[in-house]
């Protein structure tokens, strides 16, 4: 499955922020794209899962080194 997370920061973690993003790594999930952003949304990332489960441990691992929230969206494929 495919998913995109949206991700906001603590003010002042964003260069903390970005380095955890860079190095997270969850078994069954495959990071394609990381984007950081200035707006009401500091960070996103896409990936591929191999089922919800996995793609819930990543989004659990993302939120430390000044990350403070996710919010994940999940691809409806055919």
């Amino acid at each position: 499955m495919k998913a995109v997370i949206l991700l906001r920061t603590n003010p002042g973690s964003e260069e903390r922020a970005a380095g955890h993003l860079e190095s997270v790594s969850v078994p069954g999930v495959k990071v394609t794209e990381t984007m950081h952003l200035f707006g009401r949304i500091d960070g996103l990332m896409t990936c591929e899962a191999e089922n919800h489960k996995a793609l819930g441990a990543l989004g659990e691992a993302l939120r430390h080194g000044g990350v403070f929230h996710t919010e994940t969206l999940i691809s409806i494929e055919d």
